[in-house]
């Protein structure tokens, strides 16, 4: 495991072949990271916090992008559930956009 160099994020690897990404301040997490065939046994921030390197037992390393734009984000989400949020999904996890709608309209 590995925490960002701000401290706000934690990196975990896993035996499942998965890497974690969680709130350090909540303990929720952020974003699951797939794509090693082995065991994930090293985890490390770029200096700046943007990227996060693994190494797995499969003898590769992967690079991920780890720096959260919150407009990106939003669009994701919106495309995945195919809907705007309801006001409760807005005030649990938008809270800056809790006031109207947060999708962008099609």
């Amino acid at each position: 495991m590995a925490f960002s160099p701000d401290g706000r994020l934690l990196a975990t690897g896993s035996d499942d072949w998965t890497v974690w990404l969680w709130d350090a301040a909540t303990g929720k997490a952020r974003e699951k990271f797939t794509g090693h065939q082995g065991q994930v046994r090293a985890v490390a921030f770029s200096p700046d916090g943007r990227t996060l390197a693994t190494g797995s037992t499969d003898t590769t390393a992967r690079l991920w992008n780890v720096l959260f734009e919150p407009s990106a984000a939003i669009r994701k989400i919106c495309h995945a559930v195919d809907r705007d949020l309801t006001a409760q999904e807005r005030d649990s996890y938008l809270p800056d956009h809790a006031g109207g709608a947060a999708c962008p309209s099609p």
